[in-house]
């Protein structure tokens, strides 16, 4: 778990809330890696203090120098986990809620030698801990929320499907990861799509991704935002086509060192990759970028690229916006 105060009192308990969720395990086998980014407030090492007594060894933190930022943060807790002999690794945010089943059921999907990631579905939550209606969740948070309920990504090639029909399928703080895997595969040192980048990664091994239907996490996002990353971010979405261009073709690098790319048409993937990308950003609001993505999948296949933006799970209006665009 990652962690970065601000001197707002309400980090203190978000972080609260998402420690709580660990103790709350069915699972009580489970010990927590902490790694505190550089604070702004000192209330963590307060809190720390607080918890030390209860959590004992379980409790294992990991104070930073500088702010390296969320990606490298996860990276050197995976290697801490590593260390210490961990054979997965459940990634949970420090605002976030984990369900009090999911290291049991993840721990019980690991019995599974093939399976190498392990995710599960969320609600969003607001500063109270209350839903969020669904009126009120911006479209590209409901895309995936929408991906969970058919046609969900599952077993191998993940990636393949991740990149023609989802973009984005797990939330960091619902998704556990064999630990080999992560080490051999860190997080980018970036602040937008450092997840989706790794997933990518992650997918194109040899391996299973499993989704547990049964519990859900929770994912707070602030009153007025899209999203935690797009609220910290001007160049949301010009940074989310850079990051996630680049994990795909690491994944395709990937597939092809282990020959799993046979009988799959790499440019074909490639392209209605950015198709799905484009849709992605599009309902983000930002018309640039969208453009962007589409020329990137023009280059392959003008008409192709109009077939794919075809297939898109959107209505009939937003098809047409896109289409125009392209």
């Amino acid at each position: 778990m990652p962690v970065r105060l601000t001197k707002d009192e309400k980090d203190l308990l978000f972080f609260a809330d998402a420690i709580a969720s660990i103790q709350n395990q069915t699972d009580k086998d489970w010990v927590l890696v902490l790694v505190d980014d550089y604070s702004e407030s000192k209330a963590v090492y307060d809190f720390i203090e607080k918890i030390k007594s209860e959590l004992k060894d379980k409790l294992h933190f990991i104070p930073t120098d500088r702010n390296y930022g969320t990606g490298v943060a996860r990276n050197k807790g995976v290697e801490y986990a590593s260390k210490i002999g961990a054979p997965f690794i459940l990634f949970n945010d420090s605002d976030d809620i984990s369900d009090p089943r999911r290291l049991e059921l993840v721990r019980k999907a690991f019995e599974d030698e093939t399976v190498n990631v392990v995710y599960t579905g969320f609600d969003v939550i607001d500063e109270k801990n209350v839903l969020v209606p669904v009126s009120k969740i911006n479209k590209t948070v409901l895309e995936i929320i929408d991906g969970h309920k058919e046609d969900v990504v599952e077993g191998e090639n993940a990636w393949i499907s991740i990149a023609m029909k989802k973009k984005y399928t797990n939330l960091t703080s619902c998704t556990a990861v064999r630990t080999s895997l992560a080490v051999a595969e860190p997080f980018p040192n970036a602040s937008v799509s450092e997840d989706c980048h790794t997933w990518f990664r992650y997918a194109a091994y040899p391996g299973k991704f499993v989704f547990l239907r049964d519990i859900k996490g929770k994912y707070r996002i602030a009153s007025g935002t899209a999203s935690r990353s797009r609220s910290r971010n001007a160049d949301f979405y010009g940074m989310m086509v850079k990051n996630d261009s680049d994990g795909f073709e690491k994944a395709v690098t990937i597939a092809k060192k282990y020959n799993t790319l046979v009988g799959y048409d790499e440019d074909e993937i490639r392209l209605a990759f950015y198709v799905r990308l484009a849709l992605c950003i599009y309902n983000g609001g930002s018309v640039n970028h969208c453009i962007e993505a589409l020329s990137k999948a023009k280059a392959i296949s003008e008409e192709k690229t109009l077939y794919y933006i075809e297939r898109l799970p959107c209505d009939a209006s937003t098809k047409e916006a896109i289409r125009k665009l392209a």
